[in-house]
């Protein structure tokens, strides 16, 4: 459903257009398969909208793999590194 949330995130921001710049961008998604290439159109959905962003800076990717019951994502190494690219905003 990576269409519905970056829909929501653009319906949310277009009020506001013009004062969206100079944003750095983390991308995080989990899904049930473990292929990482899995992730490659979400993530060109996310970078799609980021490239409409004047001043847009790309600073993390987290794909979680693996992941298909609500909470299995809390497990995996994910986490962590979820926590440090939090802790680096």
């Amino acid at each position: 459903m990576p269409g519905t949330k970056l829909k929501a995130v653009i319906d949310r921001t277009v009020a506001r257009w013009l004062e969206v710049k100079d944003k750095e961008f983390y991308y995080t998604t989990t899904m049930a398969d473990e292929e990482k290439a899995s992730a490659d159109t979400t993530l060109t959905c996310f970078r799609g909208y980021a490239d409409c962003v004047e001043g847009a800076v790309e600073k993390g990717v987290l794909v979680a793999g693996g992941v298909y019951e609500p909470g299995a994502v809390r497990n995996t190494s994910a986490m962590a590194q979820a926590y440090e690219m939090g802790r680096n905003v």
